[in-house]
């Protein structure tokens, strides 16, 4: 079992609840199943691109290039974690461009003979790790959009396994969000157990 965590946040990790979270959900992971194997994938130390012309033009050609390296790399996983913060109601773009790079026709998803997009990545499953500033009770869960992008993007390459932990209002009240943090690492412990 192959297992690719991939983080999103230039923050160190004293500075950020979602990549401390996502550490400790890696650790309890690695204790519960020693056998698997676990890549640690930060997009910031990566210096991860955004699409370039030649890149995408070459990958629409299906000529190998970084999009369709890239690509078969994630396709080479059986599960994902996926850690980012919420910026601007959304991910940060360094996650968005690695997105772009993977999502690649003929090797993550494919066309019907009516052009209908679907999944080629199947029996698969992806957690998303986050945080918030604030807190986004019905009905700002509808402008929130990091959750939400991650469990659609995933699914447009076949993976419907999602599930998701998010720690909030880490900026709106942050004495109460240090108190609060070990309970959340608690929650995330069970969630690596049955991840």
């Amino acid at each position: 079992m192959k297992v690719l965590c991939i983080l999103a946040n230039p923050k160190p990790i004293e500075e950020s609840y979602s990549k401390r979270a996502c550490m400790e959900f890696v650790n309890e992971y690695k204790k519960t199943n020693p056998d698997h194997e676990l890549v640690v994938l930060d997009l910031y130390e990566k210096q991860q691109e955004h699409l370039s012309y030649e890149n995408l033009s070459n990958a629409m050609k299906n000529y190998s290039n970084k999009m369709t390296d890239e690509a078969n790399y994630f396709s080479s996983f059986d599960k994902y974690i996926v850690c980012s913060p919420m910026w601007n109601l959304t991910v940060p773009s360094i996650l968005k461009s690695y997105i772009d790079h993977i999502i690649v026709k003929g090797i993550t998803f494919k066309y019907s003979s009516k052009g209908i997009p679907s999944g080629m990545l199947k029996n698969k499953k992806v957690i998303y790790i986050g945080s918030r500033g604030g807190a986004y009770p019905f009905p700002l869960s509808l402008i929130a959009w990091d959750d939400k992008y991650i469990r659609f993007i995933f699914k447009f390459i076949g993976i419907k396994d999602f599930k998701k932990i998010i720690f909030q209002n880490t900026d709106k009240d942050p004495i109460k969000a240090a108190a609060k943090f070990p309970d959340f690492l608690n929650k995330i412990k069970e969630y690596s157990i049955n991840f």
